[in-house]
């Protein structure tokens, strides 16, 4: 992964991050290296930068779905 790509990745967890506040950092990492790791079957040490941030991407879209919603 590039510099750029990463600051784009470190930027997109930026705006994660806002879009769920109560959780803490290491949980939100926690969360997305789980996602990755179901994705790629393997361990998040083994995750490339562009296979964790799609689960970044993919966490940051359930998460704007959810907001979507309308409450019940």
């Amino acid at each position: 992964m590039t510099t750029q790509s990463s600051q784009e990745l470190l930027d997109r967890l930026a705006v994660v991050r806002r879009l769920c506040p109560e959780m803490r950092f290491g949980q939100l990492i926690a969360i997305i290296g789980l996602l990755a790791e179901d994705e790629t079957g393997r361990n998040l040490w083994d995750i490339e930068d562009e296979e964790f941030a799609a689960a970044v991407e993919r966490f940051a879209n359930d998460l704007s779905h959810r907001e979507q919603e309308p409450a019940q």
